[in-house]
């Protein structure tokens, strides 16, 4: 018994370090090339660092799962990749983010009193939910089981999750994503079995992450004027407490079943892509900017084929109408060159069937 609290504590702990400070470091090999209005804070550069965590993972899982390569061989090559990245952001970003670490503790400092209420209110309801709806049904049987037979068979989404035999053909809507793919690693790395990790610890993580992004998105739209961006998020606070009205709705999402992909795409995911493409497309776009919406837009993908349509359509019709205000069509061309991936994905999934005979003759 104590063995078994001391194993999920330490479980935690690593969780507190992959996704709570690997993000930020790893964020900062991006970020310190955007010059724009807060991007050079902690919150952005957690969500870049983010966003090259989940899209990595897509570009390494989708081949690896279409090759029926086995997790074990995901799971070093991933990690490798993600060690080899965070050596880099802290020989190369060492300065930079001890600046920005200092800013943050500044802000801080003399941020309005009125913040930590707002963050009780969200910390409150997440105490309330690991108590009160883990029970609730929310595909367990099909997603809890599929990682936990990931784990247990070392094979990636060769295994029937209804009756438990082996199967010979992968299914293209989890082959072309790679989020349960992604919960495993978490699952493996911490040690921490997927029921317990997704209904009781990734609420903790996900819900912040969900608020944060909004904080971003407030600022942006105030002008950082912290008595709007209050309001705002007070506001959101209490529209999310009491929208859980539909299992449709992103309230919902948010309070039940935060440890799915159709909720990690619609709370996080896509409102971080509209914060991103409205912070460049509002002034003259920069190629390298066009390149990390390409990378988001990878990101986005490997949530559910539903977010790869979803981002497209919504970086396009940005860019159109930004291209139209600020009499630069050039903002199409860059926005669909970075939606190609998406487009790759959406043709592969047409034509599933004759890609998998073609690469297993």
């Amino acid at each position: 018994m104590v063995i078994e609290i001391g194993k999920n504590i330490l479980g935690i702990i690593i969780l507190l370090l992959v996704l709570g400070i690997f993000p930020i470091l790893l964020g900062t090999l991006l970020s310190v090339h955007i010059r724009r209005d807060n991007s050079n804070t902690i919150t952005f550069s957690y969500f870049m660092g983010l966003t090259e965590m989940i899209a990595f993972m897509q570009l390494i899982s989708v081949p690896m799962t279409l090759g029926k390569v086995s997790f074990s061989v995901l799971y070093r090559s991933y990690t490798f990749v993600m060690l080899c990245m965070l050596v880099l952001a802290v020989v190369l970003r060492r300065k930079y983010i001890w600046k920005m670490v200092q800013r943050a503790v500044g802000r801080i400092r003399v941020a309005d009193s009125k913040w930590w209420i707002v963050i009780v209110f969200i910390f409150i309801p997440i105490i309330i939910l690991v108590f009160y709806t883990p029970h609730i049904y929310g595909d367990d049987t099909t997603y809890i089981t599929m990682v936990n037979d990931i784990l247990s068979s070392d094979t990636l989404y060769l295994i029937d999750t209804h009756t438990g035999e082996p199967v010979s053909w992968i299914l293209s809507k989890y082959s072309l994503s790679s989020y349960w793919t992604w919960i495993a690693y978490l699952a493996e790395i911490s040690g921490l079995h997927p029921l317990i990790l997704c209904k009781t610890v990734l609420l903790f993580f996900f819900i912040p992450m969900s608020y944060a992004v909004y904080g971003l998105l407030a600022a942006h739209l105030f002008c950082n004027s912290e008595r709007r961006m209050l309001i705002f998020m007070g506001l959101l606070n209490l529209v999310q407490l009491f929208g859980g009205f539909s299992g449709y709705t992103t309230s919902f999402r948010l309070l039940t079943w935060v440890w799915q992909s159709k909720a990690f795409l619609a709370i996080i995911v896509l409102p971080f892509l509209f914060y991103y493409c409205n912070l460049v497309f509002e002034k003259k776009t920069t190629m390298y900017e066009f390149f990390v919406l390409c990378l988001l837009i990878v990101a986005t993908s490997s949530t559910t084929l539903t977010g790869t349509g979803l981002a497209a359509a919504m970086v396009i019709l940005l860019a159109l109408i930004y291209a139209v205000k600020e009499h630069q069509l050039i903002k199409i061309a860059g926005a669909g060159i970075a939606c190609s991936p998406a487009l790759i994905y959406m043709l592969i999934y047409l034509k599933y069937d004759d890609f998998l005979r073609l690469i297993h003759f």
